[in-house]
């Protein structure tokens, strides 16, 4: 298995005995080579997806995202954040000059994007977290495939 990493990732994971390729891939970061079109995750550090879901034009922005994926009939997305759910409550929402945004918002976006965008979010702690879990869901896919081609 091939690992493509989008090439607007400014700090690619690593990923132990796994091969990865620069380029670039429409929708999100990471995905299988020759596969991208198809399946692809997004990795978010807690900022990134505490701004993705608590700024509108970022909010829509990931939205648009999300539909493009599956125009282009991507069976599933998922975002691997590299914390735990639980860090939301301690995040620092000092950056939001308004007040308005807390935990309790977070975590109803959250379940908007999880019920009626049908994204799976993982929390995988760090960033060695997330390339395991990134890792397992490729190689998942990747099995997918295979099997898919020993049925024709």
């Amino acid at each position: 298995m091939l690992i493509r990493i989008d090439t607007r990732e400014q700090q690619p994971l690593e990923f132990e005995r796994c091969a990865t390729v620069r380029g670039t891939i429409s929708t999100f970061d990471y995905a299988i080579e020759g596969d991208k079109d198809f399946f692809a995750i997004e990795r978010k550090s807690l900022s990134d997806l505490i701004q993705s879901l608590a700024i509108q034009k970022n909010w829509i922005r990931e939205l648009k995202k999300i539909r493009r994926a599956r125009a282009a009939g991507m069976p599933r997305v998922f975002y691997v954040v590299e914390a735990n759910r639980e860090d939301i409550e301690h995040f620092d929402y000092a950056i939001f000059t308004r007040g308005r945004i807390g935990s309790p918002f977070i975590f109803h976006q959250l379940s908007e994007l999880e019920y009626n965008f049908d994204v799976h979010a993982i929390f995988s702690g760090d960033a060695l977290g997330a390339a395991r879990d990134i890792h397992r869901l490729l190689k998942r896919r990747s099995e997918d495939l295979k099997a898919q081609e020993s049925e024709q």
